[in-house]
């Protein structure tokens, strides 16, 4: 008897290990989710920036207003401040 409820008291323990390791797995991957929207907002407010001086469409002033306003908006969304 005393050996039954050793099994089933490891058996147990291993499967509310499992359990624990599935819950922590999705909280993972949105925050690897909402990294990787804060490095492409990033990058795109990079290009924008430093397309500034480069292209003639539009003022140089106002691209770089642009471009660092969409780096602002990507710092928000890494700190989680908004949320996509």
């Amino acid at each position: 008897m005393v050996r039954e409820r050793r099994k089933t008291e490891k058996v147990e323990e291993k499967q509310e290990v499992v359990d624990q390791e599935e819950k922590v797995k999705p909280r993972q991957r949105s925050v690897s989710r909402r990294n990787m929207q804060s490095l492409v907002i990033g990058l795109v407010g990079a290009a924008l920036t430093l397309g500034a001086y480069s292209q003639t469409y539009v003022d140089p002033g106002k691209s770089l207003g642009a471009g660092l306003f969409v780096l602002f908006f990507g710092l928000l969304v890494s700190e989680g401040f908004i949320s996509l």
